[in-house]
């Protein structure tokens, strides 16, 4: 699965726009110092209060042994070597989880609009007139949230998937 992974285009696309929102520092390289920056990004433009905060802190742990560990640093190559890597198994519904938890800022089981658009702002790099479309595409059912099961789908088929219909294309970002 990995090596056709890498082979095919699309997938390769996506994992570039998913490496370069993680890339905080915009380095080229992709560490627990990136994560760090997302995390007080999403509290600073989610205004977030100091238990939410706290909170949202505390799931950075869920994140960092999914990304090899504290001291973990990749360059693209390498995130795409252990993304095609880990895309079989459980992997992506752990990340999707993980990601899930911390985009729900309010922690009601459901990611808002108004979260989502805190974590694309927080990702930098979006035009605003793309915050609404992405999220319509990963809310399938179209109730106005996201659910866990919607954001897992997404996230599990944005890690396998080369199909370029599913809405798993729209998790970080239209490309």
């Amino acid at each position: 699965m990995a090596s056709d992974l890498k082979k095919n285009e699309f997938w390769v696309k996506k994992m570039t726009v998913r490496f370069n929102a993680m890339n905080s520092k915009k380095d080229g390289v992709v560490s627990k110092v990136d994560l760090e920056i997302l995390i007080e990004r999403i509290i600073k433009f989610g205004k977030l209060n100091d238990a939410q905060a706290e909170r949202i802190r505390k799931l950075l742990a869920k994140l960092l042994p999914l990304f090899g560990g504290e001291t973990f640093k990749l360059t693209r190559e390498e995130f795409y070597e252990t993304a095609a890597a880990s895309a079989g198994g459980n992997y992506p519904v752990l990340l999707g989880n993980a990601f899930f938890d911390i985009l729900d800022t309010d922690a009601d089981g459901v990611i808002s609009y108004n979260e989502w658009a805190v974590y694309f702002e927080s990702i930098g790099g979006i035009d605003v007139k793309d915050v609404r479309p992405c999220f319509d595409a990963v809310d399938t059912n179209k109730d106005g949230e996201i659910s866990r099961s919607e954001f897992l789908d997404g996230m599990v088929n944005c890690c396998r998937s080369t199909d370029e219909s599913h809405p798993s294309r729209f998790l970080y970002g239209p490309f």
